[in-house]
């Protein structure tokens, strides 16, 4: 006769229950809710530093592109605002090209759009004309100046919360900078 023998630690007759318990499942749902908290203002905080980054790389990208099709075509060609796309405007806004001028016809080689929740913020130099332009020896040109600043900045950021892009003479840089929640106007180098 084959007797049945119980596995060790149960009971005679009971099976061991398998599985997490209700204390168990609510100190993890509480862990887990307390990491949460803690990560996701730190994320967001993230998100918004990238979109400066990133914003101000396109800017930058295009700048340095004005300038070497100014060298390549031997014309006249400009980073500055745009409402439709095709021609500069005077005032700054989100919507940026770069604009080629040979022989009196436009061609536009670039357009950029700058994340919505961004402020541009121009300098003394390009107050009036929002317009980065480049001879066709690769010099700045910034109305009568050599030089103009545009600063893009995350009002509700901490800290380092805008870029500075620079073009003075023939050099193209950026820095960052504490410009406050009102995003202060940047200096013109």
């Amino acid at each position: 006769m084959v007797r049945f023998r119980p596995a060790r630690g149960c009971r005679a007759g009971r099976a061991r229950a398998r599985g997490f318990t209700l204390v168990e499942m609510m100190v993890t749902v509480a862990v887990i809710a307390i990491v949460g908290a803690i990560a996701v203002p730190a994320f967001s905080n993230m998100i918004r530093h990238n979109r400066v980054v990133s914003s101000s790389n396109e800017m930058i990208a295009a700048l340095q592109l004005a300038r070497s099709e100014a060298l390549a075509r031997r014309s006249t060609t400009a980073l500055c605002a745009s409402n439709d796309g095709n021609t500069c405007s005077g005032s700054v806004g989100s919507r940026w090209i770069v604009l080629s001028t040979k022989s009196g016809v436009p061609t536009v080689l670039r357009s950029i759009t700058v994340h919505p929740g961004l402020r541009l913020v121009p300098s003394a130099n390009l107050a009036g004309s929002a317009r980065i332009g480049f001879s066709s020896s690769g010099f700045v040109q910034v109305g009568a100046a050599t030089s103009g600043t545009i600063s893009l900045c995350a009002a509700d950021l901490g800290g380092d919360n805008a870029v500075d892009i620079s073009a003075a003479v023939v050099r193209i840089a950026s820095a960052r900078r504490a410009a406050g929640s009102g995003c202060s106007a940047p200096g013109d180098i």
